[in-house]
């Protein structure tokens, strides 16, 4: 059984404290201090023992590492002063990779789990003796993703992962953007979800009686209760987004069934939707001859769909269902009128 990744980064610090020449004969404190500021953990002597005998007779290891103790230094070494475990280190391959992943991540600036990532990824880099050169610059060169902006309520963010994790109900002042008003709240949150770079708690509320979505931008002073948690079910939350696009859904439809939604597609803009589908029920409708094309989707209808289909202008009709092409329609003569008005709302 191959060991346990912490346990090889482990070893790798080991190793690092036996070849380090400006401190021969490391003693177990310094073993144990050096794992605790690079992994921000303590280990027992015991750890550290085992550690040295699986680095010397593991098999599954392969190091057979010649690890010595001399009572003399009060401290281990290398009988072999050459030796390393280093030589079976990552490849260049792999060293490439993780530096990519991190370099991604680095891209996540307005939010604050940016931080925890980074901090995390520098404790890889120095754990497995990666040195990090100009990978950063040059990736900042190679990749450029969107950039995401800061949204109030993140700075909660820390406590409802512990009450997820946890299993503990919260409390919370939620503001209403379209009511305008202020309400207490009392949910078993399950998960923290993205979606249009915002993010939403979804837990069970005790006011409403059901699973409710949250947005963390109108969420105010969160309390930890000492109550008893709702277990989720599974499938009620898997089901609450499998058949939307978005969160928001549209008044008078927030409890409908999905539906079928039918779409037609300019020539412009078909092959960009075949390549990238809007919803993982999205078919391929009719094709004509000119380019342009139907889709199908199976959806309860949200705001967020409907921004879409109006991001992509006269490229993008709704065809089915009538009501939802009405809403299409309402939005658009809305836009005509605020525009001719200059904005006097």
């Amino acid at each position: 059984m191959p060991p346990h990744s912490e346990a090889v980064i482990r070893y790798r610090i080991i190793d690092r404290c036996l070849t380090n020449p400006y401190k021969r004969y490391p003693s177990m404190e310094d073993i144990i201090r050096e794992l605790r500021k690079e992994l921000n953990a303590d280990y027992s002597p015991n750890t550290i023992q085992k550690d040295i005998h699986a680095m010397k007779k593991d098999e599954s290891l392969g190091y057979f590492a010649p690890i010595q103790y001399s009572k003399r230094h009060n401290g281990y070494y290398y009988e072999n002063e050459n030796y390393t475990i280093r030589t079976d280190s990552l490849n260049d391959k792999e060293i490439e990779t993780i530096e990519l992943a991190a370099g991604i991540i680095q891209h996540f600036k307005g939010y604050r789990l940016g931080e925890t990532f980074s901090e995390a990824i520098n404790k890889l880099f120095s754990a497995l003796d990666i040195e990090k050169s100009k990978s950063d610059e040059n990736l900042k060169n190679a990749i450029q993703a969107e950039e995401s902006t800061y949204m109030s309520g993140l700075e909660n963010f820390d406590i409802f992962v512990r009450c997820i994790r946890q299993k503990l109900p919260v409390s919370f002042i939620h503001y209403s953007y379209q009511n305008k008003d202020f309400k207490a709240i009392i949910i078993h949150p399950y998960l923290l979800k993205e979606s249009q770079k915002r993010w939403y708690l979804v837990g069970y509320s005790e006011g409403h009686g059901k699973l409710r979505i949250f947005g963390l931008d109108r969420i105010y002073d969160p309390i930890v209760l000492n109550k008893t948690f709702r277990q989720k079910d599974e499938n009620e939350l898997h089901q609450l987004f499998q058949d939307r696009y978005g969160i928001n859904t549209i008044d008078g439809h927030e409890t409908g069934p999905a539906e079928e939604i039918e779409i037609m597609v300019s020539d412009q803009m078909s092959n960009y939707l075949k390549s990238m589908p809007i919803h993982t029920s999205q078919r391929l409708g009719e094709q004509f001859s000119r380019g342009h094309i139907t889709i199908l989707l199976r959806l309860i209808p949200t705001r967020e769909l409907i921004s879409l289909i109006l991001s992509y202008g006269h490229h993008m009709v709704v065809l089915k269902p009538d009501w939802l092409r009405a809403e299409v329609q309402k939005e658009i003569k809305l836009m005509e009128v605020k525009n001719k008005k200059h904005f006097k709302y």
